[in-house]
């Protein structure tokens, strides 16, 4: 199955959502113009959850300038359109939210135990992304510490666990199809 529609409307051939076959552009990103974007704007440039993220980077509690701003934005941009799955072309942030989409607490290790340690580091880097947008969490323990297992490289990691705004944006991204949550855990309300 090769993704062809975008988070919210169908793929357009001209001036689309298309960045490449089998790849697509997050809704957050959807007629945005980063070069647009500055410190005193970005609130009524970006989405609410993509403002909603920056805004702890913002001044006065944050040290971002505009072209500090700017350039986060185009790492998010490449976490939610870069690839490296060649069958359904889905990004690494979607590769992720699919599989803690079961809502079991694991490891990226555990996720993904076939990729390479530079690619692991590339997930945990992505997962942050996810944290920061509340579709992830840390799990840690009732003192606050973080719960951590040994992993395959024989160092301790840390194990995640899916909140619902993942969910969330797997429907928005249409991808609620591949949603795998067990039975057990109470479903959220997916299309």
């Amino acid at each position: 199955m090769l993704l062809e529609t975008t988070i919210e409307e169908p793929l357009e051939k001209e001036g689309g959502y298309c960045i490449e076959p089998r790849q697509y552009l997050s809704y957050r990103f959807v007629n945005l113009d980063i070069e647009d974007v500055t410190v005193e704007n970005y609130e009524e440039k970006l989405t609410k959850s993509l403002a909603e993220q920056v805004s702890m980077f913002i001044p006065p509690s944050g040290s971002f300038e505009t072209p500090d701003l700017r350039r986060y934005l185009e790492l998010l941009k490449t976490y939610e359109t870069n690839t490296n799955d060649l069958i359904f072309g889905l990004t690494l942030a979607d590769q992720l939210r699919i599989a803690f989409s079961d809502g079991e607490t694991k490891t990226v290790c555990e996720r993904f135990p076939d990729i390479t340690l530079q690619e692991k580091r590339r997930y945990r880097c992505v997962c942050e992304y996810l944290i920061r947008s509340n579709q992830l969490e840390k799990v840690k323990d009732e003192n606050g510490k973080l719960v951590k297992k040994l992993g395959n490289m024989g160092k301790m990691v840390v194990l995640y666990r899916p909140l619902p705004a993942l969910y969330e944006s797997l429907r928005r991204a249409g991808l609620g199809q591949f949603i795998q949550l067990k039975s057990e855990v109470q479903k959220p309300n997916v299309c």
